[in-house]
């Protein structure tokens, strides 16, 4: 059974990083072996990004607090977090399920570099404790440590699975930049540090103010409401988990790209019925080297939808010289203009030189200039 602080960290994280890349019923069976292995208490796994979490949860008084860390934390989590990473080197097959309900092979992750995270919850935690933040291990590198309030801090203002896996990056930069001044700080203080700035070749105090200019707007940039309806209503599967590199594109996205990508789906939607040809809507991400496009559609051309949809994806992804291009087409539904379809595509193959798109795009240009809009601090107010 669960404990309080899984269950807690489990419902954090299918929030933050998506239900279809969660993963905490994470028992399985060696090869040729009929014994129950555990996987980890909690696993994130996102394209390149790979979290591996063991939580652990007491409650003592103040005076156990050094016992608790040793035994339960530095001995025991460590332990498990390599048992974890040497799973991945013995084992090709390791199907765990995610909060979605749908088996995947984790073992497929072993290739990436891998987030190693321990969270612990205790009450009266001396704060000399709570500041170690790291434990260093000559077998698998660092082990980030986080009081469970630290960690759900962290979450709940960063919200997106880029901006946290930059914000660990960045932690782990800071500590070694100084681990004796690392350990003597609180994490309030790495948080707004890197709020104010990702460099992490020094100390600044005045970096705590950070936190009284943060931007919690989040109404620009949020698409849970997007992302729920996608995910009910996908129209392109043809097997359960098709949709998946899609929703994990939109994952890899900070807060002003989410913010451009909603601004032309919503712009997509509001010009779906326009009587006069719309010329679709475009972004392209140079980091993730991705495109969108965004196609709205009148509903006496429904009929097109799907060719619509082919063609502007494809030229899209060739003019962006891209490897991947993500695509969607909107239009009233004929039967019930009370309702939209929304049909999307996901085009993944290494760009190629192609004559004939050339000339295609020469003599008549299918898209609107498009640039994503940047600023020195996407986290000030």
């Amino acid at each position: 059974m669960k404990t309080q602080s899984e269950n807690q960290i489990s419902f954090i994280n299918q929030n933050i990083f998506f239900r279809e890349f969660t993963f905490s019923k994470n028992d399985f069976k060696g090869l040729n072996s009929k014994q129950q292995l555990e996987f980890a208490d909690n696993v994130v796994w996102i394209e390149d990004i790979f979290f591996i979490f063991q939580i652990k949860e007491k409650e003592l008084d103040a005076s156990d607090d050094r016992k608790l860390f040793q035994s339960k934390i530095l001995n025991k989590a460590v332990k498990q977090i390599k048992a974890t990473t040497k799973y991945l080197s013995e084992y090709s097959d390791i199907h765990i399920e995610n909060e979605k309900g749908h088996k995947i092979n984790i073992a497929q992750a072993k290739d990436n570099p891998s987030r190693k995270i321990i969270i612990y919850q205790a009450k009266d935690f001396s704060e000399q404790l709570r500041q170690i933040k790291f434990y260093e291990s000559t077998e698998i590198g660092l082990i980030h440590l986080f009081h469970e309030e630290d960690y759900t801090w962290i979450c709940r203002l960063l919200l997106t699975p880029c901006e946290i896996n930059e914000y660990l990056s960045f932690r782990e930069r800071l500590f070694l930049f100084d681990k004796r001044a690392s350990a003597a700080l609180p994490e309030q203080y790495f948080l707004s540090h890197f709020l104010e700035t990702p460099d992490a070749d020094h100390f600044n105090a005045k970096y705590i103010n950070s936190l009284l200019h943060f931007d919690q707007t989040t109404s620009e940039f949020d698409i849970s409401g997007i992302m729920e309806n996608f995910a009910k209503n996908i129209k392109m599967a043809n097997y359960e988990t098709e949709y998946y590199p899609i929703l994990a594109e939109l994952a890899l996205l900070n807060r002003f790209e989410l913010a451009a990508f909603k601004q032309k789906y919503s712009l997509c939607v509001q010009e779906s019925e326009n009587q006069d040809f719309t010329t679709p809507y475009r972004m392209y991400v140079p980091r993730t080297d991705c495109a969108f496009v965004f196609i709205p559609l009148h509903s006496k051309n429904a009929a097109n939808w799907a060719n619509a949809l082919d063609n502007y994806a494809f030229a899209l992804k060739y003019d962006s010289k891209a490897s991947r291009c993500i695509g969607a087409v909107v239009f009233r539904d004929p039967n019930d203009k009370e309702y939209f379809q929304i049909f999307w595509n996901y085009i993944h193959h290494e760009w190629v030189f192609d004559q004939e798109l050339e000339d295609l795009l020469n003599d008549n240009y299918l898209f609107r200039a498009s640039r994503v809009s940047k600023t020195d601090n996407r986290y000030r107010k």
